[in-house]
């Protein structure tokens, strides 16, 4: 501000004595021949103090000045400001040096003096008066310093009314986001968020944490849904369970019972057959119990792999062999079919022989006499695929989606009450789990269920199977 006043100033100044100078020459009665009167330069400068006369040559050298009193620091001065000065459309305000003081610059007033017999001269005239400098700074400076006042005043209450503003607007979605997080607590974490959720657009801090929040609170919603079908499921289970252990335990009751009671009216045939079926019942009871806790022990820390290479359709075959009297009894056809070039797999040799058991196991039971069973062995992308494939009514729709789920029995189940937990599927998908492989259901076209699972390729391995396809 001071800066520009002073420019102001010296604009104002030079462009008001801009043709000082000329006016003078023709005071003094400038000609081709010289002054006709040059004491009009002393009566000038004695009349008015501020104005100091100068006769500068073409070298912008001092030839005589006015008043003659006054001592000149230097005896030429720069020519560039005259020249400038003295250009059709100059630009103020353009300061000159001050022969009176030494390195200061003054506003001025230049005239060029024609002349054909003489060299080139000039007019220089200094306004100068440090009376009025010092009147002009000391109200500069009090124009300077009301001004700055308002300005800082200005800007503070400009700063605080912009600082109240960004407040409001920075407070006002943290207040929102506030009264969200209240009523979805007070809903008790339920309640329809998409209905207030906005899309985030400037990416902000704010909205970058009520979007963090939105997605925490589905996820949030999301994990109490599950838990809730969780709990839903495994009261289901309990309650399945508590049948199925309940049905044996009271058929072996009640057959025991029988055998106290009337021990000595049976013959011996008969009570041969009650302890027949009583100890039936508690096989049953002891299979149930001991899947329970087979499956207990893979969800706990103890379900430690312990991975080794080995042959899948040398595990198959034992396992075919295990269940052939079983099958022979329902006149059932365990039939195997395998790839000529099959690579070892690495997995847990006793986990993929029990996942293969429950499969041929449940396929068994759900195949009627007469009927196939089949295991087929593939090798597709680097992993080797696994399938039991019966002859059996299939899978319902209903059921297909939650046939490995640990607490679901299918509807076919509810119906018999001779039918498991449902508790060999889920062992079934929690070994996968564990080897980090799936395992797949799914209705066969011609009729019958087909479960699968894949198993890992040990690497750098390929050995060719010495047995392509047999039958039991």
């Amino acid at each position: 501000m001071r800066y520009s006043h002073t420019v102001y100033h010296q604009e104002v100044q030079q462009k008001f004595y801009v043709g000082i100078a000329g006016r003078f020459a023709a005071l003094a009665g400038w000609t081709s021949s010289g002054w006709l009167d040059s004491d009009a330069f002393v009566r000038l400068t004695k009349a008015n103090l501020q104005y100091h006369i100068f006769i500068l040559d073409a070298e912008g050298r001092v030839l005589s000045h006015y008043p003659e009193s006054a001592t000149l620091s230097s005896r030429r001065i720069s020519m560039q400001p005259i020249q400038r000065f003295l250009q059709p459309k100059p630009s103020f305000p353009i300061l000159g040096d001050d022969p009176t003081e030494q390195h200061e610059q003054q506003i001025f007033s230049v005239t060029r003096l024609e002349s054909e017999n003489r060299p080139e001269q000039y007019l220089y005239v200094i306004v100068h008066s440090e009376e009025h400098d010092e009147f002009a700074k000391g109200l500069r400076l009090s124009y300077v310093t009301r001004e700055g006042a308002w300005l800082v005043v200005a800007s503070l209450l400009l700063a605080l009314g912009g600082g109240l503003l960004s407040l409001h607007f920075i407070v006002r979605p943290l207040k929102q986001l506030a009264s969200i997080m209240d009523d979805f607590r007070g809903n008790h974490f339920n309640g329809d968020l998409a209905s207030t959720r906005k899309p985030v657009s400037s990416g902000d801090e704010i909205e970058v944490l009520t979007a963090t929040f939105y997605r925490m609170a589905g996820q949030m919603q999301a994990q109490m849904r599950k838990l809730e079908q969780a709990d839903a499921h495994r009261r289901e289970f309990i309650a399945n369970v508590s049948h199925d252990l309940r049905t044996p335990l009271a058929s072996i009751q009640g057959y025991l019972d029988t055998l106290l009671l009337k021990e000595e009216r049976m013959s011996q045939q008969e009570r041969q057959q009650y302890l027949q079926i009583a100890v039936r019942q508690a096989k049953s009871l002891s299979q149930l119990i001991s899947a329970l806790f087979y499956l207990a022990k893979l969800d706990s820390d103890q379900a430690a792999l312990q991975l080794e290479p080995f042959r899948i359709e040398e595990v198959v075959q034992d396992v075919v062999q295990k269940f052939a009297l079983q099958a022979s009894s329902k006149n059932i056809r365990l039939v195997m079919q395998g790839h000529d070039r099959l690579p070892f797999v690495c997995a847990d040799l006793g986990l993929v022989e029990r996942a293969l058991s429950n499969l041929i196991d449940n396929a068994l039971r759900h195949t009627p006499q007469d009927g196939t069973v089949q295991i087929q062995l593939q090798l597709v992308n680097e992993k080797v695929w696994v399938s039991v494939a019966d002859s059996g009514p299939g899978i319902t729709e209903p059921d297909l989606s939650h046939i490995f789920e640990r607490f679901y029995r299918g509807n076919r189940a509810h119906e018999d009450s001779s039918a498991s937990a449902g508790l060999g599927l889920a062992i079934v998908r929690r070994i996968l789990e564990l080897h980090g492989e799936v395992a797949e259901a799914a209705n066969m076209p011609a009729g019958g269920a087909q479960f699968r699972f894949s198993l890992p390729v040990k690497e750098a391995s390929s050995h060719t199977s010495h047995r392509a396809g047999w039958t039991v």
